[in-house]
């Protein structure tokens, strides 16, 4: 039997609304909504309706949301062997859903909900906590964390150009770069970077395909890294980056890689996970677990 939990990042929208009116008179559903903090964080209610048996949790939110709710997942004890995420996408982003094929329009998303296959895809891990789509250091922390406010303060501002926006104003103001060393099986580099990006699919801050090529289902890692470069070289990485030809600069490294890595720095880095921004660290230990998780797609 399928008990469904819509886990839900307010407001929601009329098309919502409307949908889920009509999905209550057919199914088992229960709704949360999501508060930052305590209790009802989306973390604390994705344990809490995983440990009680519910075997399909639906994030109804963007790629933040689905982190935590992920991360909630994974905490609980048990979890049920029919269980599944669905994801109805009303984020900024929306990067995983769009990566595997989840409509961003809210009528067929919840047709998927309903009528869609399952599919197993690998979950990432960096000290302890999960991430589905990215996990980044550096340069794109910075924007990401500027992205945030810029979005926060002007709501009517699209993610994809809240993002270009803070990347244009990092470039133009001062571009870090961070002297850290990279130790994995597959993967050794020593020296210094404008950023690392290892992600689970092609995609990440709405429109730039930083590894093109990555699966979310092939059990490796997939790392771009970008050595220190002029402002001018900045910009034009930016725009390549839009359609992944920024992998055929010199300054850019690729590797693709099985096993756990480890990054470490010699100065506390920023970093971001599925575009939600954490305190400095001075070490990462990033693993890969092949096939973790199912989800709903079409």
């Amino acid at each position: 039997m399928k008990r469904y939990k819509f886990i839900i990042k307010p407001p929601v929208k009329k098309d919502y609304q409307k949908e889920i009116l009509k999905f209550k008179k057919k199914f088992d559903t229960k709704e949360d909504f999501t508060e930052k903090t305590g209790q009802k964080n989306a973390k604390n209610l994705a344990k809490r309706a995983t440990e009680e048996g519910f075997n399909k949790i639906v994030v109804v939110g963007g790629d933040g949301l689905l982190h935590e709710v992920i991360n909630g997942v994974m905490e609980a004890k048990k979890i049920s062997e029919d269980f599944a995420l669905g994801i109805i996408p009303t984020g900024a982003g929306n990067n995983f859903a769009k990566e595997i094929g989840i409509p961003m329009n809210l009528k067929k998303a919840f047709e998927t909900i309903i009528k869609g296959r399952e599919i197993f895809v690998d979950l990432g891990r960096v000290n302890e906590k999960y991430f589905i789509n990215c996990f980044s250091l550096g340069f794109d922390a910075k924007i990401n964390d500027l992205a945030n406010k810029l979005k926060e303060k002007y709501s009517f501002l699209p993610r994809d150009l809240s993002y270009l926006f803070a990347a244009l104003k990092e470039i133009i103001l001062k571009i870090p770069n961070f002297d850290l060393k990279i130790r994995g099986r597959e993967v050794s580099f020593q020296g210094k970077v404008v950023l690392i990006a290892i992600t689970n699919s092609q995609s990440y801050g709405a429109i730039f395909k930083i590894n093109p090529g990555a699966l979310f289902s092939d059990g490796k890692f997939n790392l771009c890294l970008i050595e220190p470069v002029g402002k001018l070289r900045a910009l034009k990485a930016l725009s390549l980056a839009t359609k992944g030809n920024h992998i055929k600069l010199p300054e850019v490294k690729t590797f693709l890689s099985a096993f756990p890595l480890t990054i470490i720095s010699k100065e506390p880095v920023a970093y971001e996970m599925d575009g939600e921004v954490f305190e400095p660290k001075n070490e990462f230990k990033v693993e890969i677990f092949p096939k973790k998780i199912k989800f709903l797609v079409p």
